[in-house]
């Protein structure tokens, strides 16, 4: 997966550049230059994003296993830091959040289950603002077999997310878990096989509690919602406007793209190239949408940089703690 990822980089990065050349260097770069100092406003952004998508999280433990606020934020914002610098797909984070809260002496079996519920309700909000955006494209333009092909995209999406759905409801890590027992020794085995079937319970449990999944599902929408405003911010900073249904119709679809695309890291070059796809359907320029995409990033890329020392800190920290923790003698060969 790490060298998979990691060649995802390498295509996606290629593939901005690609974008860049194609457009001139100069003239992207006069676009952002446009916006000068400006440019870090989008940043004010990254906060309320962070904030809402950690809410959405939290809102997903049961009450007596709810962590503290700024916990849960400082885990979930170094979860999203991770998948944003660190070829990782989009997974990783979400693994590296869940690791933080167990460092901070949370329930493994609760911190985990609520993080793959999570996951989950990430991809449904990916998938309604998708639908979104669908709907806006087809109101706008006449072009039926684009609609036609992002429909079926998103018919796609929907049948992975029911099928991911449906392995959690099903079992699939204690499945998982009980197939490789079988393999390597039951015996060997069993501890990690009782908490797989611990975490398919807590799963289970979850998904009967509806009110807290919409709960989180509302909070991370929310937070799509206003990561509308750094597109419309972008184009007033490089003087050339972009309306509020144009800025939902780009979010929405570049979005969905991107959730589609999670083998790439960062949806690097997705993005760029769904920008420019988009942006052409509905009148604007490829130069223009470049450097939207460019700009969005920095909102992406700057505030996690900090998160993700702060998450090198962490780990580090538990890994002398559990060295010192173990006594002398252990670990060694057999």
């Amino acid at each position: 997966m790490k060298t998979t990822s990691i060649i995802g980089l390498i295509v996606g990065i290629s593939l901005v550049c690609l974008l860049v050349a194609w457009q001139g260097l100069e003239t992207v770069a006069g676009l952002l230059g446009e916006g000068g100092w400006g440019i870090l406003l989008v940043c004010l952004f990254a906060l309320p994003d962070l904030w809402l998508g950690a809410e959405a999280w939290r809102s997903l433990f049961p009450p007596r296993y709810r962590p503290p606020h700024g916990q849960t934020f400082l885990a979930s914002s170094m979860g999203s830091a991770v998948n944003t610098l660190l070829p990782v797909a989009t997974i990783g984070g979400e693994v590296a959040k869940a690791r933080v809260l167990t460092h901070w002496s949370h329930s493994g079996i609760q911190t985990v289950s609520t993080m793959v519920v999570d996951k989950t309700v990430q991809a449904l909000v990916i998938l309604v603002w998708g639908v979104i955006g669908i709907a806006m494209l087809a109101a706008v333009v006449d072009e039926p077999e684009i609609v036609r092909g992002a429909v079926v995209g998103a018919l796609l999406l929907a049948l992975g997310i029911a099928g991911f759905i449906a392995v959690q409801l099903a079992g699939g890590f204690s499945f998982f878990t009980r197939s490789g027992a079988r393999v390597v020794g039951a015996g060997k085995w069993r501890d990690i096989v009782d908490s797989a079937d611990a975490l398919d319970g807590a799963i289970r449990d979850l998904y009967r509690q509806p009110r807290r999944i919409l709960a989180a599902f509302a909070l991370r929408l929310v937070g799509m919602v206003l990561l509308v405003g750094e597109v419309i911010l972008a184009g007033h900073l490089m003087g050339v406007p972009i309306g509020l249904g144009e800025a939902v119709l780009l979010k929405g679809l570049v979005v969905a793209l991107r959730g589609m695309s999670f083998a790439i890291p960062g949806g690097f070059g997705i993005q760029e190239g769904g920008y420019v796809a988009i942006g052409a359907l509905i009148g604007l320029p490829a130069d223009l949408m470049i450097a939207t995409s460019l700009m969005t990033r920095v909102r992406e890329i700057l505030p996690s940089i900090p998160l993700l020392l702060l998450w090198q800190h962490t780990e580090g920290k538990a890994l002398w703690r559990k060295r010192r923790e173990t006594p002398a003698g252990d670990g060694t060969a057999e």
